[in-house]
This record gives C-alpha cells, sequence and structure tokens, in this order.
C-alpha cells in the first residue's frame, strides 16, 4: 500500500472506533434506566463493556458488548442477580488478562479527518 492509503486506512479507523463509541454511549439515554454498574475492560486495543440496565418493568439485564454487539447475559427481578452477572463475567475477563475497571461518567470526543486525503 501507498503511504497515502495507509493513512486514509489509519483514519477511517479511528473515525469508526470514535463512531462505535459514541453509538454505545449514546444507548444509555434510551428507555431503559441505566442501573449502577458499568465496566470497560480492554486487551492490548479490544474492548468489551458489562453494565446493568433497569427496564421500566423493573427487570434487570445484565448486558455484556462485544465488537459493538450488545447480548444479553442475565436478567432477572432481584437486582443484585444482574449486578453477580456482571461481576462473573468481569472476573474471567480479568484472569484472561483483561484489565477492567467501573466507568462512573462517560464522555465523547470528536474525530476529525483531514478531507483532502
Amino acid at each position: 500500500m501507498k503511504q497515502d492509503q495507509i493513512s486514509k486506512a489509519k483514519n477511517i479507523k479511528a473515525l469508526l472506533s470514535a463512531t462505535i463509541t459514541v453509538l454505545f454511549f449514546s444507548s444509555f439515554s434510551h428507555a431503559a434506566e441505566l442501573g449502577e454498574s458499568l465496566v470497560l475492560c480492554k486487551h492490548n486495543k479490544t474492548v468489551r463493556t458489562l453494565r446493568v440496565e433497569i427496564g421500566t418493568d423493573q427487570i434487570c439485564r445484565a448486558i455484556y458488548t462485544k465488537q459493538g454487539v450488545d447480548e444479553t447475559i442475565g436478567s432477572g427481578q432481584n437486582h443484585q442477580s444482574c449486578h453477580d452477572f456482571v461481576t462473573n463475567v468481569r472476573k474471567n475477563l480479568e484472569e484472561a488478562k483483561w484489565s477492567c475497571r467501573e466507568v462512573k461518567e462517560a464522555r465523547t470526543s470528536n474525530v476529525l479527518i483531514n478531507s483532502e486525503d
């Protein structure tokens, strides 16, 4: 690949990464209430997230996000059970050398790409 093609590919990758992050965090403003748990896990450049959402019906859902796709890993009326699901998956990831931390607030930023590329 030529240098300009490599640069363009890197810019597209950065934009895609930023877009996924924005879409992920913007999903929190939907009908379900976000519970206390939001865990961000990283390994090299790969990111996984774990969170608990409480629906309007007061049913909790433990959600695991991998490559931008949400998967419900547990649900129930007892909200502690959803927190337990998140804790167990976090423990498994950390045992596999992932670095996890709780996220208290989310901020987003914009990636600007030079339009001349």
